[in-house]
């Protein structure tokens, strides 16, 4: 199909026109310069009386015409009239006609004074038409298929349009089909002839075969080719723009062959000069490559310098492709060789498949990534398993284990092949089971190449083929995991057991060259603008480059050592002041490594080593989750330390505490938090001891102690971290007395001590905290009643959470975010929200937040939607969850939802019921606030059972609690005051036993 979209959003559906005087300059030639000007005129006159006549609008002049048309039936009839009128001139012209959408952009007047168009024409129907155009015979009016059809509905009187077939044309991706537009009794209609830069195509199978003859020894195709379309167009526009060395990159089994032998197939027609393929995997000298290469050509040497032979050959032949296939391990030929040709035969252009670059002056590489694991890479298993079983298929059943085969073998085209040729005695989910010993089940099929029959076989290819430093390198970044920065390699390489090894940077950029490491910037899970670039391996070859290391403990050793870095009391603190955004991005990417060196350390019973990487990688799983990971590899190093030094016994309890309280087990938290404060006094730490008594207070704050217990902890927390100058706990520690003070219904001192730790999270340059706060401050502003400035807060606490990769932040904004849209009753957008922060909520496995969704989702369902059934699965989901973490404030709030969704029911007694648990919760914890909230309910419940009395002691209970909390008169709980004082002037309600 020919290219449509428009290049401004405001484009219009156009017909547009090109003309060319065929043999222009001959014709001044001949006639000179006064009687060429003299024809010139009375051709535009004559044109432009033809464009009046059609209303056509003219764009530009030079040798011919580019003209707009409104109606394409308009565009035809000048066409014609047009050629007629050249006959009286002897001339011919050539006319092109399509019809697309463009973009009109008229100049200004001042522009035009100095020569520009009238208006400018832009959009890519533009350059498309001229192509049609050029592609016209002398006195031929060629169509696109769109202008055909635009002509079907209004036929142009005499005209006759006849079809060409299709035609290939340089830099449109596939063939178009081609039209002409004549008149019926002149007949004559001829194909356009081939050019340098169109020729006409015909459907092969699934393939478009050039017209004309084109020589070639491209091997056959044994089997459907799949997926590579954006790779292959991609290939051909780097071929179009001029690349006349392209190295096709990557290791083995990402079937550069195969991609390179299509790119020969579909774009034949683009080589008069015939595509010579070179198969070179048996050459291990110069001479094998000569020989490979005159077989390729089917060139005979003689006795003179065969590469001077090889180089006239290819010249001689014009326009034509040399494929050289597996150049990797002759790559020390390839400027005496490649490197002459290329300057010998002009003309031509090569393309190489190698596992190495060339090195050579204007070679450019393409590399060939693995396929996409979610589309092609499974269509792939699909494909090559029904060949061997034609009843396989894939179904919802199976379709998770097809996916998770794809995504162990890296999407390498020749694994999953050796894969599904397994489903005849293997279901997709035994192979995932047995992708362990993924080198003994991916044995190939009879009658593969023996570098291609196991997937072993392929890595074994390119491993003999490094030198004996290289292996060592490669055998040693196995070690890694999720891959690294070069300063880490750096720090863990150690080559020094080879004479005459290059540095640790050569060596990584050698094995780069030879597509066994992959460069990368930045991350391919996480959306981070990192600039360092990281390397990594496929799997395979990082598993196989792992049985190859022979040192291990030792490269382990000095793994863990340089990761443990990151766990030091100085690098956490850097992460959290100004600048340390990139610094927490980069220790996310690092979160791999730094689970690995902490379970490494454990084995080798490395308690330093444990402990750091372990507080580390929990400043990453904070942010991101799953917090389950946190605990168990807690477990495990705090199983290691329990002799060990006190106080790495103690940091392991912290971050293990957090870890639980994260994931809703308060109790387990508080053990290990009461153990933590003891080792601290003990140790003298007063840093620690601030952190710890921190800790304990928020974990206090969200059990739902009582005020003054929770209150005393957090207020010695603020005066030891005081006393140390920690002002970004400082900060954190009055951000949290603000929640208790939110939490106890007193507003005005939990705003007066958010504001004063937003000042300092501002001061010390802690994004993440100050997100925290900003999100505290809008949900404050919200049970004030100032809609904006919460909304403003919020949006501003969620958009800082994004940026410095907070999920749990994230996930709690979306859900805050929720509650201010619903309150607004924009239902559709609140529902969108809270089923974005429940998605979060489980993937980093919060279970105290997934559980407050649930609450407020279900709230909502059942008041708004009155979808009552699905209301009261995810209250008692919400429920059961505040019971699990003994999260009783925020299960005596939704008690109270479902109180008022029984009522809403008719179920009175039961209403009662859940109302009177949530206020003895409410009371219990000391929340006046929701309290009040739930006052107001009841007050509603007993007005509508007729029990007035009640009522009213309710709405009595609830002024007082309002009062005690200094409510903004504005706010929601007064609002709900109001409403249950104006419900006491009505009739006395129905009576429901």
């Amino acid at each position: 199909m020919p290219p449509t979209a428009p290049s401004g959003s405001d484009a219009v559906e156009q017909t547009l026109l090109f003309t060319d005087v065929v043999d222009s300059t001959q014709t001044v030639e001949r006639l000179g310069d006064a009687l060429a000007r003299q024809l010139w005129t009375e051709h535009d006159q004559r044109a432009r009386a033809l464009l009046i006549r059609h209303r056509g609008r003219e764009v530009e002049r030079t040798d011919g015409f580019f003209l707009l048309f409104d109606a394409t039936s308009n565009a035809a009839r000048f066409a014609l009239e047009y050629h007629a009128a050249l006959a009286a001139f002897e001339l011919q012209a050539r006319v092109g006609i399509h019809v697309g959408p463009v973009t009109l952009r008229d100049n200004p007047t001042e522009a035009m004074a100095l020569g520009a168009k009238p208006v400018e024409v832009e959009g890519l129907a533009k350059p498309f038409a001229a192509r049609v155009m050029a592609l016209a015979r002398s006195g031929q009016t060629l169509l696109s298929a769109s202008a055909c059809r635009a002509l079907v509905a209004s036929t142009v009187a005499g005209a006759e349009i006849q079809s060409h077939g299709h035609y290939r044309l340089k830099g449109i991706e596939d063939p178009v089909e081609i039209f002409e537009l004549g008149l019926r009794d002149r007949g004559g209609f001829a194909p356009p002839p081939d050019t340098e830069k169109s020729y006409r195509v015909v459907r092969s199978g699934e393939l478009w075969r050039p017209v004309r003859e084109v020589s070639h020894n491209l091997p056959a195709e044994r089997d459907a080719f799949v997926g590579r379309a954006t790779e292959l167009h991609a290939l051909a526009r780097r071929v179009d723009e001029g690349a006349r060395l392209l190295t096709v990159l990557g290791p083995g089994g990402t079937g550069k062959t195969r991609f390179v032998v299509r790119y020969g197939r579909v774009w034949l027609g683009d080589w008069p000069g015939g595509v010579h393929f070179c198969d070179l995997s048996e050459a291990k000298s110069m001479d094998g490559v000569l020989s490979a290469v005159a077989i390729g050509l089917g060139v005979p040497l003689g006795k003179g310098d065969a590469v001077v032979q090889i180089g006239h050959a290819i010249a001689g032949r014009g326009r034509c492709l040399i494929v050289f296939d597996n150049f990797e391990q002759v790559v020390e030929h390839a400027a005496s060789t490649i490197g002459r040709w290329l300057d010998r035969a002009v003309d031509s252009v090569f393309i190489v498949t190698s596992r190495e670059r060339m090195h050579l002056p204007g070679e450019e590489v393409f590399g060939v990534e693995p396929l996409p694991l979610d589309t092609e890479a499974i269509e792939l298993f699909v494909v090559r398993a029904r060949a061997q079983r034609p009843s396989f298929a894939l179904t919802h059943s199976n379709r998770a284990a097809v996916a998770e085969v794809v995504r162990l073998l890296d999407g390498l085209p020749l694994a999953i092949e050796l894969a599904a040729a397994r489903v005849v005695a293997l279901s997709p989910g035994q192979l995932v089971e047995r992708m362990r010993d993924r080198f003994g089940l991916l044995a190939g099929m009879r009658g593969a190449t023996a570098r291609q029959a196991t997937l072993r076989a392929a890595i074994d290819w390119s491993w003999d083929l490094l030198t004996p430093w290289e292996q060592g390198a490669l055998a040693q970044c196995s070690v890694f995991e999720g891959g690294f920065t070069l300063l880490a390699s750096e720090a863990v390489l150690d080559l020094t057991s080879w004479p005459g090894a290059p540095s640790t940077v050569d060596a990584i950029q050698a094995l780069v060259d030879k597509s066994l490491l992959r460069a990368r910037v930045g991350s391919e899970r996480h959306r981070f603008d990192i600039e360092e670039p990281r390397f990594g391996m496929y799997v395979s070859i990082h598993e196989y480059a792992r049985e190859r290391l022979n040192e291990q403990r030792e490269t382990q050793t000095r793994h863990g050592r340089f990761f443990a870095g990151y766990g030091t009391d100085g690098a956490i603190e850097l992460l959290w002041h100004h600048g340390g955004i990139r610094r927490r991005r980069a220790l996310e990417l690092e979160l791999d490594n730094l689970v690995a060196a902490c379970r490494r350390a454990i084995v080798r019973r490395d308690a330093e080593v444990a402990v750091a990487a372990y507080r580390a990688a929990w400043e990453v799983l904070d942010l991101r989750g799953p917090f389950a990971l946190g605990i168990d590899l807690g477990s495990d190093v705090h199983a290691l330390v329990e002799v060990a030094d006190p106080s790495l016994l103690a940091a392991a309890q912290v971050a293990r505490a957090m870890a639980s309280r994260r994931a809703g087990r308060m109790e387990e938290a508080g053990i290990w938090l009461e153990n933590a404060l003891v080792l601290s006094q003990q140790l003298g730490d007063r840093t620690l001891e601030g952190m710890v008594r921190l800790n304990l207070g928020a974990l206090h704050s969200e059990q739902g102690r009582g005020l003054d217990e929770t209150q005393a902890q957090l207020e010695a927390a603020l005066s030891v971290l005081r006393q140390v100058g920690n002002r970004r706990a400082e900060g954190t520690t009055l951000a949290t007395l603000s929640n208790l003070y939110f939490q106890h219904g007193r507003m005005q001192e939990s705003q007066a001590h958010d504001e004063a730790a937003l000042a300092i999270h501002r001061e010390v340059g802690d994004r993440r905290f100050e997100g925290s706060v900003l999100g505290n401050l809008g949900m404050q502003y919200f049970e004030q009643g100032h809609p904006d400035e919460a909304r403003a807060h919020v949006m501003a606490a969620l958009e800082i959470a994004r940026e410095v990769g907070d999920r749990r932040s994230e996930g709690i904004g979306h859900g805050s975010l929720a509650l201010l849209l619903a309150s607004q009753e924009r239902i559709d957008e609140a529902m969108s929200h809270y089923t974005q922060a429940l998605s979060i909520a489980r993937e980093v496995g919060h279970r105290r937040h997934e559980g407050y969704v649930l609450g407020n989702l279900g709230q909502l369902l059942g008041v708004q939607r009155r979808d009552d059934e699905e209301a009261i699965r995810l209250l008692q989901g919400a429920l059961s969850i505040h019971r699990e973490v003994t999260d009783q404030r925020s299960e005596g709030i939704v008690l109270g939802y479902l109180g008022d969704l029984r009522a809403q029911q008719g179920q009175i007694g039961e209403a009662r019921e859940a109302m009177a648990s949530a206020e003895a919760l409410l009371r219990e914890v000391g929340d006046a606030l929701e309290l009040a909230k739930i006052r107001c309910m009841r007050g509603r419940v007993e007005f509508d059972a007729g029990d007035h009395d009640l009522a009213a002691a309710a709405l009595a209970d609830a002024e007082r609690l309002a009062r005690e909390t200094g409510a903004d008169s504005a706010s929601a709980l007064y609002r709900e005051i109001a409403s249950l004082r104006e419900m006491q002037t009505r009739p006395i309600g129905r009576v429901v036993n």
